[in-house]
């Protein structure tokens, strides 16, 4: 499971608070998607998030800026459909190599970014969702199940994913489900996280 943050969606519930349910509730991998921040707010916000996957062995992932998940010591970073090729990401790394995840919401995008060196894609929007606007209709498991025969990196599916969903997603061979909006309310985070967990099992 990868869970996408909104800080927006979840308040007034803290960030962190929320992320920390998430951990609890065992979810192991985490983007911090807060794209209205500059990087000092962005580093700011996502220190503690970092210290709380550190302690729980999860990886962080950080939208776009790969300096700020270099300071933090987060595991990687997360493009965006139209950011810059994985390859000019990749020279600009400081410290550790990181993990490069990629949105796609085509087949041939996910192919062009498994040329460049992307290490695994989100592919969306599977269902109709609120929190994917201007991405185009919904392509369905039938589309989903193309991408992951389509390419060789891990996909995981996006976009109006419910517990209730899960098992279509991996009858259509995903390697997991990511989430934003049903893993960040203000109250139940965690409750809800384990809904996931246990459809993916």
């Amino acid at each position: 499971m990868y869970a996408i943050t909104d800080r927006h969606r979840c308040a007034p519930t803290p960030l962190i608070d929320v992320v920390s349910e998430l951990l609890d509730a065992g979810v192991k991998a985490i983007q911090l998607r807060e794209k209205d921040l500059s990087d000092i707010a962005l580093i700011k916000l996502a220190e503690p998030i970092a210290a709380a996957c550190y302690n729980y062995k999860a990886n962080l992932f950080i939208n776009t800026h790969i300096h700020v998940a270099s300071d933090v010591g987060a595991a990687g970073v997360h493009l965006p459909a139209n950011a810059e090729p994985v390859g000019s990401v990749k020279e600009t790394e400081t410290g550790d190599p990181c993990y490069i995840g990629c949105s796609v919401h085509s087949l041939d995008a996910a192919k062009k970014r498994e040329a460049e060196g992307a290490d695994f894609l989100t592919y969306s929007p599977i269902y109709p969702t609120a929190s994917k606007p201007g991405y185009g209709p919904a392509v369905g498991t039938a589309r989903l199940a193309e991408v992951v025969e389509g390419v060789k990196l891990p996909v995981f599916a996006l976009g109006g994913i419910t517990p209730v969903r899960v098992p279509e997603c991996l009858t259509a061979g995903v390697f997991g489900v990511a989430v934003m909006s049903g893993v960040m309310p203000p109250k139940g985070a965690g409750t809800q996280a384990k809904r996931y967990l246990d459809a993916l099992c």
